[in-house]
């Protein structure tokens, strides 16, 4: 409200060097008095800032897109015509009518060239439109800077977060107490596994270091190891299928996106239950869209108890891809007691403002 009350203010204020100038015109060389030149330069300048109203609100819904261009071009094309020809006929017809109160003789006469007004017209319009657009900008240039902070922030503890996942004591308990009973009995599966635990910790610490984005693929390699390593506790009680299509594989997202959620189907739905329980992880790539599911057949839970719930990998993953991606991402939980656990969320193939 105050940014909004702030630009019609300096809007306002930006058209008094206009009038000034139309003052001095009228003063100058049209002989006028004092008060007869601000009426002239009202007169002239008011029709302009009023129909600036309407440009102003037509620049802030008519945004500039790249694979619509033509269309923006034509439409401000259009406008601006409308523009001119209303401008320049509502001047010589409020003159007319000023004249008209005093002297009750009706005169109405464009003065001035057609060619001058039209252009000084289009100026007029072209200005008031780039400002809004530059305005528009800015603003988007430092909320997309305010983004870029923030999505820094929710990367850096989701990292620390899959860090700690991965190095909780529980976590290295249960791994190393498996590894103590195959280095007797499956000495080349515990080699297995510390090599595993390597990647883990390799896939980790680098990460932090490259870029913000990771493939799918190398995201799977991360999750595959972690899913070995609680095979070595779990046994055949976790039950894995994938439908992983190939066309997936290269599309790019911010790491430790999957862990998180394959973790939380793991403490919450297979871990707890003596049978085990199924996880299923899905992706395709369609319609420029990356679509990621992670699903299990476990006891399931009220909506509102897991949105109330204190565990916070799953939100942080929700918040980065919500401050990343905006309303380009989709997020969505679903789940019913008894009915399992399911997260699906939709993501732009090729990144934050893709088209």
């Amino acid at each position: 409200m105050r940014r909004s009350f702030r630009f019609w203010l300096v809007y306002s204020a930006a058209w008094l060097p206009y009038a000034a100038s139309y003052m001095s015109l009228f003063i100058t060389h049209l002989g006028r008095t004092f008060f007869g030149a601000i009426k002239g330069s009202l007169l002239n300048v008011l029709p302009a800032a009023l129909l600036g109203v309407g440009v102003v609100a037509v620049s802030q819904r008519l945004r500039w897109s790249t694979s619509r261009r033509y269309r923006f071009l034509t439409a401000h094309l259009v406008l601006a015509t409308v523009y001119v020809f209303v401008w320049m006929n509502a001047v010589p017809f409020l003159n007319a009518l000023g004249q008209l109160i005093p002297s009750g003789t009706w005169s109405f006469k464009r003065e001035g060239s057609f060619q001058g007004g039209f252009f000084t017209g289009l100026l007029i319009y072209v200005t008031i439109a780039g400002i809004v657009y530059a305005v528009q900008t800015t603003e988007r240039l430092r909320a997309e800077e305010a983004r870029a902070t923030r999505a820094e922030s929710l990367r850096t503890r989701a990292e620390l977060e899959a860090l700690r996942a991965q190095l909780n004591p529980h976590f290295l308990f249960n791994t190393l107490h498996s590894l103590m009973a195959l280095v007797r009995h499956d000495p080349l599966l515990a080699e297995n596994a510390l090599e595993r635990i390597a990647a883990l910790l390799r896939h980790t610490l680098m990460t932090m270091k490259d870029a913000e984005d990771v493939e799918l693929s190398d995201e799977l390699d991360f999750v595959e190891n972690y899913l070995a390593l609680e095979r070595l506790r779990l046994g055949d009680r976790l039950r894995i299928e994938k439908r992983i299509q190939a066309e997936s594989l290269g599309c790019r997202l911010p790491p430790f996106t999957l862990q998180p959620l394959i973790e939380n189907a793991i403490r919450h739905a297979i871990s707890t239950q003596a049978q085990g329980g199924l996880l299923r992880i899905n992706t395709q790539r369609s319609n420029g869209l990356l679509y990621v599911e992670v699903l299990d057949d476990g006891p399931g839970a009220k909506l509102e108890d897991v949105e109330a719930a204190n565990g916070i990998g799953i939100r942080i993953v929700r918040q980065r891809l919500m401050t990343r991606y905006g309303d380009q991402a989709n997020f969505r939980l679903e789940t019913r007691p008894g009915k399992g656990f399911s997260v699906r969320m939709e993501i732009p193939t090729n990144g934050p403002g893709s088209t």
